[in-house]
């Protein structure tokens, strides 16, 4: 078969999953952290992993330069746990701080979390039994319980989509960086260390997103085995970028130069790492026109938007959309930009209506005993 990439076409066969070796017995787990000035809520993330029903774990906190008490509550917690191991770093970034902990780490397998996030006790437990039961997955993934700064319940995630399962690599596009919908965030993510291997370092220009590349790039490289059971929540608190209300025109200047790093990682990926892909393969040379670059014009009121919604609309970024993102996007050349940053808080922040009505719709699906999903 043949895809269109770029101006050419690029032949391929299928893209096969990576072989990984047999995972040991009792396998060792290394939980990553990146933390930065997390201190109010570092205490719950660590007594969330020693807490574990499987306790064959070693717990690696990256503290990134930290000026707010965290260094105090890592290496107290260092002398009374072994398993934890706190590195200290200058502030340089989510990535830098997630790859310096790898590097540190030694587990069969690799969880990630974030440090305003907390594990329940079955979950290191329930993502070893999922690799076992699936030995040729080497990407795990679970649901989660969105929570307030109190941990109050505020919904499920993902809220309205499907986890995705098995093998999907070879029906992933290979234009643009794609992001299979349903994907918990960071703290619901879980790798075979040889999968981690193909993905570390992670590009040090992400100082923040660094878990959407390992998003993108882990089942294009193997299976998923995802578990239905909710096994870590979320915090949303305003000050981390889930969290996030109302966006401002830093919020989508950041965005576009993270994803920059995102599509060159994910060209490099595409180019070396992948069994089945010919050598030919090219990658345009520029990224293509995305939802966040036509944004940020908006958010700047620019002149150049129509322009850059007309170059997005046609870009392999609006295709690789699901159907209900490709609606909106149409819908917002029609709105003044005072309307469309409404509009956009609503879809891609954490609004007080949207928690109510995702807190709302969790516990009538729980009630019901169902999940309402959209493919």
């Amino acid at each position: 078969m043949s895809v269109r990439v770029g101006r050419g076409e690029a032949k391929r066969t299928a893209i096969e999953p990576m072989a990984l070796p047999p995972l040991g017995r009792r396998p060792l787990v290394s939980v990553l952290v990146s933390n930065f000035n997390y201190a109010a809520y570092l205490e719950e993330a660590i007594e969330g992993v020693i807490g574990q029903t499987y306790g064959n774990l070693e717990l690696i906190v990256c503290d990134d330069g930290s000026t707010d008490g965290s260094r105090e509550v890592l290496e107290r917690y260092a002398r009374l746990d072994g398993r934890i191991r706190p590195i200290f770093q200058e502030n340089a970034g989510q990535a830098a701080a997630l790859n310096a902990a790898f590097q540190a780490s030694s587990g069969e397998v690799i969880s990630l979390l974030d440090a305003d996030d907390v594990f329940l006790p079955e979950k290191l437990r329930r993502v070893v039994e999922a690799f076992m039961s699936h030995p040729g997955s080497g990407f795990a993934i679970h649901r989660m319980r969105r929570v307030d700064r109190g941990r109050g319940f505020l919904g499920d995630i993902p809220l309205v989509y499907r986890m995705p399962s098995g093998w999907r690599g070879a029906s992933l596009p290979l234009t643009v960086p794609t992001m299979l919908p349903g994907l918990p965030p960071c703290s619901g993510l879980s790798l075979r260390r040889a999968v981690a291997e193909r993905l570390f370092p992670l590009p040090k220009e992400l100082r923040a997103f660094a878990d959407t590349l390992i998003q993108i790039l882990a089942p294009l490289i193997t299976p998923t085995v995802a578990i239905e059971a909710p096994l870590a929540e979320y915090r949303v608190h305003g000050g981390n970028v889930g969290g996030v209300a109302r966006f401002t025109e830093l919020h989508l200047r950041r965005w576009v130069t993270f994803e920059d790093a995102i599509w060159k990682a994910w060209g490099a990926c595409l180019e070396s790492n992948l069994p089945g892909l010919s050598a030919n393969l090219r990658l345009p040379a520029e990224v293509p026109v995305s939802a966040n670059a036509y944004a940020h014009a908006r958010f700047r009121s620019g002149t150049r938007a129509r322009h850059l919604y007309r170059m997005f609309i046609a870009s392999p970024f609006f295709e690789s959309m699901p159907g209900l993102y490709r609606w909106y996007w149409r819908c917002t050349i029609l709105l003044p930009d005072r309307l469309f940053r409404s509009s956009f808080d609503l879809v891609y922040g954490q609004t007080k209506l949207k928690m109510l009505l995702g807190r709302t719709l969790s516990i009538l699906q729980r009630a019901r005993g169902v999940n309402t999903s959209h493919e």
